[in-house]
């Protein structure tokens, strides 16, 4: 891989900052790959943790995040949380015999997923080594060159 660049990408849903994202090529290929922090999802102006925090909240094993988000942010966490509700049955199939037989609804699922992996962070690296899935969906940049 040869480093091909960088672009920039929103660092919250305001749109106030942004952060680098390295690209790099596959020469034989032709292919580029994008590489992000593990602290970002893909698709989403979000940090890891902001997520971590709001669906703990929606599970209710924490409170959410301190302080409370503002209404864009609160918004983009709100879609987060919808398209999870999505994945139940694609999530709790990806993780297998590491979770509970039955799950009984979204947020047993996510509290399941915390009190086995710990962390989200922990979540989607379990999903993109195994899996090549994310929380909130299967994208094509996770999948393998043909």
């Amino acid at each position: 891989m040869h480093r091909h660049g960088s672009y920039a990408r929103y660092r919250q849903p305001t749109g106030d900052e942004q952060f680098a994202v390295q690209r790099f090529l596959c020469r034989p290929c032709g292919h580029t790959v994008s590489v992000l922090p593990a602290n970002r999802l893909t698709y989403r102006p979000l940090e890891v943790k902001q997520i971590q925090a709001h669906f703990d909240a929606q599970a209710e094993v924490s409170s959410g995040l301190d302080p409370p988000p503002g209404p864009v942010m609160a918004g983009c966490l709100q879609r987060a949380w919808n398209r999870f509700l999505t994945r139940v049955t694609v999530l709790a199939n990806a993780f297998g015999q590491i979770l509970p037989a039955v799950i009984r609804s979204p947020p047993h699922l996510w509290e399941q997923l915390r009190r086995t992996l710990g962390t989200a962070e922990e979540m989607l690296r379990f999903l993109a080594r195994y899996g090549k899935r994310s929380l909130l969906g299967d994208y094509r940049c996770l999948q393998p060159a043909p």
